[in-house]
């Protein structure tokens, strides 16, 4: 007959072995702790599953993190404040975009403002943000829609997977929008064609733009 130790060493063995490490490794903590006996059986149980749901999670989040090409990145909505050289108008709008409902309604979202005004960090940090829940990228315009092309031109195949992967996004970002006037007729379709796709599938395009640029251009 197993001891109490040998079986809490087996079932830690067992863990390990169908993918829940954060569990096993709770477990034999918690087995070897003083306070073990007197645990009762429900928060026990919260112990072990809130350590593998919070591992699981947060592998999850740093996926999407860097699937959207986010990972890494420092910036954060608590540091999106009004001060003497950054005011975000209107006021709380801030908070207002923060609550993500933007993308539960699939509203499109513009940020205008001088360079260096915070417009870049603003994105980012509502990039990161809703990695928590959603599935995010964020581009630089002008270099997406160049490589865009370029995939169009040498693997259509894999272009079109990539326009199908942006049907399955939650929240894309374009920094820069529009920056430069488009005059490639091939980036004007692409472009075109990745606009379509959100409005299709009622995505939340969010772009970024200086107060001097001329929008829709094309």
């Amino acid at each position: 007959m197993l001891t109490g130790e040998k079986m809490v060493n087996n079932l830690v063995d067992e863990l390990n072995e169908i993918g829940m490490p954060s569990m096993a490794a709770t477990l034999d903590k918690v087995y070897r702790s003083e306070r073990f006996l007197t645990l009762d059986h429900l928060t026990l149980m919260s112990e072990l599953i809130g350590s593998e749901y919070e591992d699981k999670i947060s592998k999850r989040v740093n996926n999407r993190l860097r699937h959207a090409k986010l990972i890494g990145c420092p910036q954060t909505l608590e540091e999106c404040q009004n001060a003497r050289t950054r005011e975000y108008l209107p006021t709380g709008i801030t908070d207002v975009l923060s609550s993500m409902a933007f993308i539960r309604d699939g509203l499109n979202v513009c940020i205008l403002g001088p360079s260096d005004s915070g417009k870049t960090h603003l994105a980012k940090a509502l990039g990161i943000a809703a990695c928590n829940n959603y599935k995010v990228e964020y581009h630089h315009c002008e270099s997406y829609l160049e490589g865009m092309v370029s995939l169009k031109e040498t693997d259509y195949k894999k272009y079109g997977r990539k326009m199908t992967l942006l049907s399955k996004l939650d929240l894309l970002i374009l920094d820069d929008f529009l920056l430069h006037t488009i005059t490639n007729e091939r980036e004007i379709k692409v472009l075109f064609a990745v606009l379509e796709k959100d409005a299709k599938c009622q995505k939340a395009p969010l772009s970024v733009h200086n107060v001097n640029q001329k929008v829709g251009h094309l």
